[in-house]
């Protein structure tokens, strides 16, 4: 129940914007920009660069949204135009291997006056590599199947599925230090 009302919510300011209606684009983008953000934020370590790519994402959607046959399909096809722009962005500026040894080791947490560790979820995020936390954030924030994941990320489900389990891990090793 929960999935098809989030899925009837998301539908109607696409259909509307397919029609032409220039407010439910904007209510659309108001939704959605914020989470292409974060996306683009986890993925490329880059303020700046998450901002460009969200903007690049953003104009292709409003280009295309009219070719997008079943509006339930949203998500799946708006995050797989996220994606090939953020990938897009890393060929140009940064060799993919020094991406991906970039955040093995996770720094240590903060500690605030209570002497308790204290960390957002996407603080967490951001301290990871950028590819397990792309497929965490999917999977947990934006309530993604497997399946859609690795559409998105053009990798196998089983990919997907390893690198979850390891991003678990991970996760759980560095809230426990």
């Amino acid at each position: 129940m929960r999935q098809l009302k989030r899925d009837s919510i998301n539908e109607w300011p696409v259909i509307r914007s397919q029609q032409g209606e220039n407010d439910a684009f904007t209510a659309l983008v108001r939704n959605w920009q914020q989470r292409y953000y974060l996306y683009a934020l986890n993925r490329l370590k880059d303020k700046e660069a998450a901002k460009d790519v969200t903007q690049d994402c953003l104009l292709s959607i409003s280009r295309n949204l009219g070719s997008l046959s079943d509006p339930a399909a949203y998500p799946k096809w708006s995050f797989r135009i996220l994606e090939r722009r953020c990938i897009d962005w890393l060929r140009k500026t940064i060799r993919e291997r020094e991406l991906i040894q970039q955040q093995e080791t996770l720094p240590e947490l903060e500690v605030d006056d209570g002497n308790e560790a204290r960390l957002t979820v996407n603080q967490l995020l951001a301290r990871m590599d950028s590819r397990l936390a792309t497929i965490l954030r999917l999977y947990y924030l934006e309530s993604m199947t497997v399946n859609e994941i690795a559409e998105i990320s053009e990798v196998p489900a089983g990919t997907v599925k390893s690198r979850l389990f390891y991003a678990r891990k991970l996760m759980m090793k560095s809230l426990q230090d």
